[in-house]
């Protein structure tokens, strides 16, 4: 008689490579320019600072960082642009002859040109990412003593008028307009900054304050606690504002709600201007995961003695 076959259950694990993103664990660093001591102060997100640069700065104003994570100062007293690779050594961008006079701020634009406020020319200049520099905008656009700078959602530059109270509005083709005047509570107004909902807030250095403007143009006080002569402006990725202050030699820290408190107070001589260095993007991880299975297939047949 024919033996009869019996099933078995042999069951297996499968592994399987899945990518899941890993979210960068390097925190966000702010530099300050302080323009007292010629430095470039680096801070961690527990406010100690250490010196980042030094050699190549004269009279610092303006700090800003590109995509690649270099650093932009504007030296006033070299009337240049030097820039600072991760390591804090620097060369020089963009000089007197590229048409830098007396530079105070830098912006960024989306596609990688720099924007250099030159109160001594009264003129925005424009550089290429090669650091050719061509006048994008100066007097006609609305321009009396430019200083600080900020880029909206639709590439419109944004410019503090120290020298006429006012912010003027100006399009990617250099035409301005005034967006905001003493009428609005502007004095003396330096930094600028855009949160994440569009909202910009300005630094009032003679008002001792913060002023916000909504997306409608609608001014209101945001803070005013904690400040001594507030100079530059930045927002980390959680939409804390952090100022400096000049005459205090203090970063102060605002929560989303103009809640103040003092970030750091040591290392600092006459801050003016402030970057935030945005962490590096996420990385791929390769995470193995074990999936049961269990397929039916013959027993093997026993051998019959």
């Amino acid at each position: 008689m024919k033996a009869k076959r019996s099933v078995s259950i042999t069951s297996f694990t499968l592994i399987l490579l899945l990518p899941l993103v890993s979210v960068s664990t390097r925190a966000q660093n702010l530099y300050v320019s302080n323009n007292g001591n010629g430095t470039i102060e680096k801070f961690g997100t527990n406010g100690v600072g250490t010196v980042f640069a030094s050699s190549g700065v004269y009279n610092p104003v303006g700090v800003a960082f590109d995509s690649s994570g270099n650093l932009y100062v504007a030296n006033n007293g070299y009337s240049n642009i030097e820039k600072f690779n991760a390591n804090g050594v620097g060369t020089v961008f963009a000089s007197l002859s590229s048409g830098v006079y007396f530079p105070l701020e830098l912006a960024f634009d989306t596609s990688g040109s720099l924007y250099v406020s030159s109160i001594g020319s009264n003129t925005v200049v424009k550089f290429s990412t090669n650091g050719i520099g061509t006048v994008f905008a100066n007097a006609s656009s609305g321009l009396i003593g430019p200083g600080g700078m900020a880029f909206d959602r639709s590439g419109n530059l944004y410019v503090a008028n120290a020298n006429g109270s006012n912010i003027v509005k100006v399009n990617t083709n250099g035409v301005g307009t005034v967006f905001a005047t003493y009428n609005s509570g502007l004095l003396g107004p330096m930094g600028l900054a855009f949160d994440s909902s569009g909202n910009l807030y300005v630094a009032n250095n003679a008002a001792n304050n913060i002023e916000k403007f909504d997306t409608n143009g609608v001014a209101t006080v945001f803070a005013s606690s904690g400040l001594d002569s507030p100079y530059g402006i930045a927002f980390d990725g959680n939409d804390n504002l952090y100022v400096a202050n000049y005459n205090s030699n203090t970063i102060e820290k605002f929560d989303t709600t103009g809640v103040g408190t003092v970030f750091a107070n040591s290392g600092l001589s006459h801050p003016m201007s402030i970057a935030i260095q945005v962490p590096e993007p996420s990385t791929w991880t390769m995470v193995a995961m074990g999936i049961g299975a269990a397929l039916a297939g013959p027993r093997p047949r026993r051998r019959s003695s």
